[in-house]
């Protein structure tokens, strides 16, 4: 089929000319070929079913009777060049408003989360020193209770040494007051 009423035919069946460009690459047609077909089946057929010759593209604005096609673009036409940049101008500084704006808030945002991070960072050093500190103390507490548990050691090692020496002469003298009261009770 000629792609000329490929692409005709594409467009009755409501597809767009992105699609058609798609369905015409998946035919093996390069670039060059379908821009050719679409620019063919834009143009007016005549009568005998061929297609026209492409036309030159007009400017608009001329009348009949008006300058002809290769004289200077009268005041409105520049104008219209005038009118189509300032309002690209002006669309672009809008949307580079709304980026710089939104840009602001993310460097916003992120001076926060750096502040919080720092201030994170020094509150974990905070609590390392600390923690060192009470781990001193710890150690320092630990040590002062070693040196009184030797020293209760020592001290009753030597109350199990006196008693050793006292216990046997007690033990004796409890004995002879016994003898003493036994014979103080006969009598």
């Amino acid at each position: 089929m000629d792609p000329v009423q490929q692409i005709l035919q594409l467009r009755q069946q409501g597809l767009t000319d992105e699609l058609i460009e798609e369905e015409l690459r998946k035919n093996g047609m390069n670039p060059k070929q379908i821009n050719a077909a679409i620019e063919n089946a834009n143009t007016p057929a005549m009568p005998g079913g061929m297609p026209a010759m492409p036309q030159e593209p007009t400017m608009p604005g001329p009348m009949p009777g008006g300058p002809s096609m290769g004289a200077q673009p009268s005041g409105d036409e520049g104008n219209i060049y005038e009118r189509i940049e300032a309002i690209t101008e002006s669309m672009i500084d809008e949307k580079w408003d709304a980026l710089i704006g939104e840009v602001k808030k993310i460097v916003e945002w992120k001076e926060k989360v750096e502040e919080k991070q720092t201030k994170m960072l020094n509150d974990l050093e905070k609590l390392k020193e600390d923690f060192k500190i009470l781990h001193q103390g710890v150690l320092g507490r630990l040590e002062d209770y070693d040196s009184r548990m030797s020293d209760v050691g020592t001290e009753l090692k030597a109350v199990g040494k006196v008693f050793k020496d006292v216990v046997p002469e007690f033990v004796e003298n409890v004995k002879e007051l016994k003898s003493i009261t036994q014979g103080v009770k006969k009598e």
